[in-house]
């Protein structure tokens, strides 16, 4: 594995090390679920269930999510969720650029929220664009509970591949308050050490 020492001098009480990885995990949403009733919740359960499913991208999953994004009528919310929910199976299935095609799209409702910033921010680093993750994160408040480790751990890693260490260990120390013992910030987080300034 590639390791590199990087030594930041941030002038305040302490500086940070780390020795880090190339390839950092990258927090995976747990999704958006928008609950439905008239009649889509076939589509709309099938969807939501697929991004459930750490690791699994089938095609199943996104032909639901597909339904629910080109169903008729449009339902903005419903159709973001599932602009949201396919980026992610797009993601996990190594389809970038289809990932990053439902980004824009879903990222466009005025009411996409945080859930869809943290799994766009997924996207976007798993691409190899940091500074995008960071405005979607930045232009989004933080989740109130659920997925708010997930958060501020794409917002880590987002600062840490743009070369912002010392803000890239506050957002890990966020998301360790978020939900203690978070395992991709726990991980990540060991790659740091704080030493006294000197």
């Amino acid at each position: 594995m590639n390791w590199r020492q990087i030594l930041l001098k941030t002038g305040g009480l302490c500086s940070v090390a780390a020795a880090l990885a190339t390839q950092a995990a990258i927090a995976d949403p747990a999704g958006v679920y928008v609950r439905s009733l008239r009649g889509e919740a076939s589509h709309v359960e099938r969807c939501f269930d697929a991004v459930q499913k750490p690791g699994a991208a089938g095609l199943q999953g996104i032909e639901a999510c597909t339904e629910l994004v080109e169903g008729d009528p449009p339902r903005d919310r419903l159709r973001m969720a599932g602009l949201t929910n396919r980026a992610i199976l797009y993601r996990r299935a190594g389809q970038l650029d289809l990932a990053q095609q439902d980004c824009v799209r879903a990222l466009a409702y005025h009411d996409a929220g945080a859930d869809t910033a943290t799994s766009c921010a997924a996207v976007y680093l798993s691409s190899g664009k940091p500074e995008l993750a960071l405005r979607v994160l930045s232009e989004s408040e933080a989740p109130a509970s659920e997925n708010r480790a997930q958060y501020f751990h794409n917002l880590a890693l987002a600062h840490h591949d743009l070369g912002q260490y010392a803000l890239a260990y506050e957002a890990m120390e966020r998301a360790l308050d978020a939900e203690p013992g978070f395992a991709p910030t726990v991980e990540l987080k060991a790659l740091y050490r704080v030493e006294a300034a000197n």
